[in-house]
């Protein structure tokens, strides 16, 4: 393909993910990114050096989907389950020839100073502990609140300051003490400015384009994260994005839409990781407020998707799975004349995969049970007829699509 994605943009919409598991607790990783980033300066670290580090805090916590787990990591520094995610995030990144150069710093950025084994490099070492120290600050200012972190930072300091020699870098104290002495330090880590910063950013060394077929790796990484949010996800979106390359093949659609349509099969639920786990694992049925806390995951995944040049159309497909032909589907309320072939498509493949999935309040449908009720769908005005047909027509192809996860490269 010719489509070609800004690594930037990829790296900021990630971010904007994973902003999401904080459901309440919002910018983490870009507040940490900030405090990080303003402490390397007063450390004299180069232009370059300091786009590293942005990019490291900004994934650091990639391997985290729980919001139960969220929540723990940022109310318990001592809790001894902490390093699993690091481990995670670290395995995430390491097929990526650009993103793995933050890889390590994210493997260890739980891990005290004293304690970082001797063979990781100088680099890798001092930006896991800028990552570490940036997570601790957030972590006090979310427990005292965002309202006004001025108020809060003098005490964030000197708390700081007792971890110096043994959890961090005394040279990396110092300069943080430095950079906190500004109460513009403070003041710009209110929700409002903390997206200004990080647009400003030139990130000159990360504004390389990859072409479409490397960005469908991305696209698995992403959905890796989503779906291990629950057991009950797990690979949800790799079994949408092979249906609905399938689907889309027997539509005779072009080359260049197969691998559009994939990618947005795999990012189409992106934006349930800002549901509570609670909520996703719920063995019954969602209270109405339950429900609409979970209508919000469509609109994200548009939101997140569409900020990326390039993916506009890729937002729509993934965006609207849940709109419906007769315009009473959510979050947009689109009808059957604004509902493209490959929004449809991938609206068929996510029910399809869905019902042959188990989900917390009932068990996997058979696949002639999944034709039944896809054509109950398809009389209620809310999937495409003809697209039913096509997976219906072929139920043993589909099912297999749906339900076995291959190693075909996305985008491909």
């Amino acid at each position: 393909m010719t489509l070609r994605i800004d690594l930037k943009s990829a790296i900021l919409a990630l971010s904007d993910a994973l902003d999401l598991v904080g459901v309440n607790d919002f910018q983490h990783g870009k507040r940490v990114a900030m405090i990080a980033r303003e402490t390397g300066l007063v450390m004299g670290l180069s232009q370059g050096r300091l786009d590293r580090l942005v990019c490291g805090c900004l994934l650091h916590d990639l391997g985290v989907s729980s919001t139960a787990v969220q929540r723990r990591l940022l109310s318990e520094a001592d809790w001894e389950d902490r390093h699993i995610h690091c481990e995670t995030g670290y395995r995430l990144l390491q097929p990526f020839a650009h993103l793995s150069q933050v890889a390590k710093a994210i493997r260890y950025h739980h891990t005290p100073w004293v304690e970082l084994s001797s063979d990781l490099d100088e680099v890798d070492a001092l930006d896991s502990n800028l990552i570490l120290l940036g997570d601790r600050v957030d972590a006090m200012l979310l427990q005292r609140g965002l309202d006004n972190p001025l108020f809060n930072g003098s005490g964030i300091v000197k708390t700081i300051s007792t971890l110096a020699g043994r959890e961090l870098l005394p040279a990396a104290v110092e300069a943080f003490a430095a950079a906190a002495s500004r109460e513009a330090f403070w003041i710009a880590l209110v929700p409002r400015h903390v997206q200004t910063y990080l647009n400003d950013l030139p990130l000159s060394e990360w504004r390389v384009t990859i072409d479409f077929p490397q960005f469908g790796h991305v696209a698995r990484l992403i959905s890796t994260i989503v779906d291990a949010k629950s057991h009950f996800t797990a690979a949800h979106s790799i079994g949408v994005a092979q249906l609905a390359r399938h689907l889309a093949q027997g539509l005779g659609l072009a080359a260049d839409s197969l691998a559009m349509v994939e990618v947005a099969g795999l990012m189409h639920d992106v934006g349930k990781l800002c549901v509570p786990d609670e909520i996703i694992e719920k063995r019954a049925r969602l209270t109405p407020l339950e429900f609409s806390v979970m209508e919000r995951h469509s609109f994200e995944t548009y939101q997140i998707l569409r900020h990326i040049p390039g993916l506009e159309q890729v937002a729509e497909w993934a965006g609207f799975h849940h709109e419906a032909l007769n315009g009473h589907g959510y979050p947009f309320r689109r009808s059957a004349a604004r509902l493209s072939p490959e929004a449809r498509i991938v609206a068929v493949a996510d029910v399809f995969q869905a019902l042959a999935q188990e989900r917390p309040y009932r068990g996997p449908q058979p696949a002639d049970e999944i034709q039944r009720l896809l054509g109950v769908f398809v009389e209620r005005g809310v999937l495409d007829g003809e697209i039913v047909a096509l997976a219906c027509d072929d139920l043993d192809g589909s099912w297999r699509a749906a339900t076995l996860p291959l190693p075909a490269t996305p985008g491909g």
